[in-house]
């Protein structure tokens, strides 16, 4: 069983839950997953992101392991230049979409894919062990060379200019706010920019994917075609059309495997969503002729069934989209440009997101023992009794904080509230 690793890496509040000593463990551990490996290491703004980043590269080079530091990256980058480097490990220090207290550490393999759950708990073996390389033999740490070549795959991915559009784009105070902009302006369009602090303590925090409430008012102010949130590592996005109604990823998810069907390069007509996504999506797309996988959540999860499947488009409704065609992983930026493009193709982003998506209803409940709250006999017997009212109902722990998730869905909001509440109050009950 794991200790340290969630659904996303290892993540909590820095200083507290996620100490430099955790960081020092798991870059030390990769040296025993790998002898003497490279890693690229890439981080957010978080004023925590240097101190694990410092430690993370100590526990590497003490291994004698090798680090190729690219500073402030998005997520999808790092898993970008772990493959065009030919690294062993790239490590991201980010807690992505959380408040700026809280920070994170996740790992890609070689390919660039999320390591799977065996190799965590493999990794997690050795957090207690450390291993130490002679004085002659320890490892390196240089700066990631062309750190450019990430803004420049993402021009490549484009297929038209973006002449004569106009974009507001919220980078979330995080890794975005250098490199999203940039390539907007490249290809041509004119952007407005929201949330671009560097300070570290105004992550996620009334901006970013999360809180898209002043994006959307600025794409209706500014007259702008569309508007694409981001969160801290910027791979998830959450979009805006030009009348200022959002756009999540189930919407997004559509709209991207439509784009594919048309264009015959959707594999087996075959779309990875997962136990959230909307089933009002879901409906959408089998109009269309295209099946929907549903995953557990996490993007992880969306990616290995890709893998296996061949699907070359998968999501959640939080807005991790993964274009397999160009990436590894769920990439924000990359996802709001491939949006763009059909935007600077002539159509309008309300008309392609015109999708009837079913009310839901989500809860979070603070608990002490996740696992023990999810087998207590209350719990279940509610769990069972409310699902009969609505089309799905899904409560789950947590894979990042000490949390029970309530979703459910329904045909009308009340019905969907009403069953989560159920679960809810049982979970509380369990609790006292």
């Amino acid at each position: 069983m794991r200790n340290y690793f969630g659904t996303d890496g290892i993540r909590g509040v820095a200083g507290e839950e996620l100490t430099a000593r955790t960081a020092f463990a798991l870059g030390n551990a990769l040296c025993r997953l790998k002898s003497r490996p490279l890693v690229v290491l890439g981080r957010d703004t978080r004023t925590s992101s240097d101190m694990l980043s410092l430690a993370l590269e100590a526990g590497v080079c003490a291994g004698g392991g090798c680090v190729r530091d690219g500073g402030v990256l998005p997520t999808a980058a790092v898993a970008f230049f772990v493959r065009r480097t030919g690294a062993d490990f790239g490590v991201v220090v980010s807690a992505s979409h959380n408040p700026p207290e809280f920070n994170g550490l996740k790992v890609f393999d070689f390919r660039g894919c999320k390591l799977s759950e065996e190799e965590e708990e493999y990794a997690e073996r050795f957090f207690d062990e450390y291993s130490f390389a002679s004085a002659l033999r320890c490892g390196r740490c240089y700066p990631l060379a062309r750190r450019g070549a990430y803004a420049d795959f993402l021009v490549s991915c484009c297929e038209r200019p973006l002449a004569g559009k106009k974009f507001v784009l919220d980078c979330a105070n995080g890794a975005a706010g250098e490199i999203a902009p940039r390539v907007f302006a490249r290809l041509g369009a004119e952007v407005f920019v929201i949330g671009r602090s560097r300070s570290g303590r105004k992550v996620n925090m009334g901006c970013g994917a999360l809180h898209p409430e002043k994006m959307c008012e600025a794409v209706v102010e500014r007259g702008a075609d569309a508007g694409f949130c981001y969160d801290g590592d910027a791979d998830r996005l959450i979009a805006a059309d030009e009348r200022g109604n959002i756009v999540d990823g189930d919407k997004m998810l559509c709209i991207l495997a439509k784009d594919l069907q048309a264009k015959g390069r959707l594999p087996h007509s075959l779309a990875v969503g997962t136990a959230h996504t909307n089933t009002g999506a879901e409906r959408e797309l089998q109009r269309c002729g295209i099946s929907l996988y549903r995953t557990d959540v996490g993007d992880k999860y969306v990616a290995e069934y890709m893998r296996r499947s061949g699907a070359v488009v998968g999501g959640e409704q939080s807005g991790h989209i993964i274009l397999a065609e160009y990436a590894t992983t769920g990439d924000g930026i990359l996802t709001s440009l491939k949006a763009a493009q059909l935007l600077a193709g002539g159509a309008r982003f309300s008309e392609l997101a015109d999708i009837r998506l079913f009310p839901q209803y989500n809860l979070s409940v603070r608990v002490k023992d996740k696992v023990r709250v999810l087998g207590n006999e209350e719990v279940r017997s509610a769990i069972e009794k409310a699902g009969h009212g609505v089309f799905r109902l899904v409560v789950r722990a947590s894979g990042t904080e000490p949390v029970v998730r309530i979703f459910a869905e329904a045909e009308d909001l009340s019905a969907a509230r009403d069953a989560a509440e159920r679960v809810r109050d049982a979970i509380l009950r369990s609790e006292e």
